[in-house]
């Protein structure tokens, strides 16, 4: 009797055994539905474009605050701040599509997302139509020497050629670096050369996105090599277009100019004659001449 009892309750004890198991790789699964791959994190900025590719006429955008920017499939959302600036974290990887909502327009966009990546957009509203652009593809270049540095508020003045003297204002967002390196806004000096990316904001100023100190510097030595495109005799200076644009080289008493290895003069600058300047760079971006040989 005993050893026919013993086979049940061997059995019993096994299938019990596996039950247990069986409800709890049930209870696992169930409480770890499918998730994404991975999340990511999307920043952007929503700006009044210009045209309908939403960057054709830089310099004319401006930021738009009060925008909530919606993930459609989660319901994340953030506002954007006075320059029109959002973040949104742990945004699922894939295509994504995002809802622009304020008071006078809802548009909605879709967008790739790479899992565990940083996205950094700018979406520009165009009338009834968003458009999105990678950041720093709308808005305005700037290029030139920094005149001075508002230290308290974070700003700056860069002489531009074309735009003249221009206030650039930067935010936690402004990205500031030389090569490679990541730098901070007390960096920044007088006399430094700079390019930006900014967008314009409704004072007038431009909030960079992007700040990119150059190697030149107020009083720095420069050497200018090309051809002369213009002369202003009255002036003592000229224009030589070389392979990063037109620099624009003074002369004065202390210049010393070589014509094929021998003593020179000014009039010798003409237009059309390659020239090798070894110069010093002034505030307004042109150069001062030291030596100017003539070939």
């Amino acid at each position: 009797m005993s050893s026919r009892s013993s086979i049940p309750r061997a059995v019993s004890f096994t299938f019990c055994a596996l039950a247990l198991l069986f409800a709890a790789a049930c209870k696992e699964s169930s409480s770890s539905p499918t998730s994404p791959a991975g999340s990511a994190t999307v920043t952007g900025t929503v700006i009044r474009g210009a045209s309908a590719s939403g960057a054709a006429a830089q310099g004319m955008e401006t930021g738009l605050s009060g925008v909530t920017v919606t993930v459609v499939s989660t319901g994340q959302s953030a506002v954007t701040d006075a320059s029109g600036n959002f973040t949104l974290t742990g945004v699922a990887s894939g295509d994504v599509e995002l809802e622009l909502k304020r008071d006078d327009f809802k548009l909605k966009v879709k967008i790739t997302v790479p899992a565990g990546s940083m996205v950094t957009i700018t979406i520009s509203i165009v009338g009834s139509t968003a458009v999105v652009t990678p950041r720093g593809h709308a808005g305005e270049e700037i290029e030139g020497p920094v005149q001075s540095v508002n230290a308290p508020v974070s700003s700056l003045v860069v002489l531009d050629k074309r735009l003249g003297a221009v206030t650039v204002k930067t935010d936690s967002t402004t990205l500031i670096r030389h090569g490679e390196a990541t730098l901070t806004f007390p960096q920044i000096q007088v006399g430094m050369r700079v390019h930006v990316k900014a967008l314009l904001q409704t004072d007038g100023s431009y909030l960079a996105t992007e700040i990119k100190l150059q190697d030149d510097k107020i009083g720095g030595e420069q050497d200018v090599t090309g051809s002369v495109a213009s002369v202003n005799t009255a002036a003592k200076s000229f224009v030589v277009t070389t392979v990063s644009g037109p620099v624009t080289v003074k002369t004065d008493s202390s210049t010393t100019f070589k014509k094929k290895g021998s003593s020179g003069s000014f009039s010798d600058v003409v237009g059309g004659a390659t020239v090798e300047v070894e110069a010093t760079l002034q505030a307004d971006g042109s150069v001062l001449a030291e030596k100017v040989e003539i070939e």
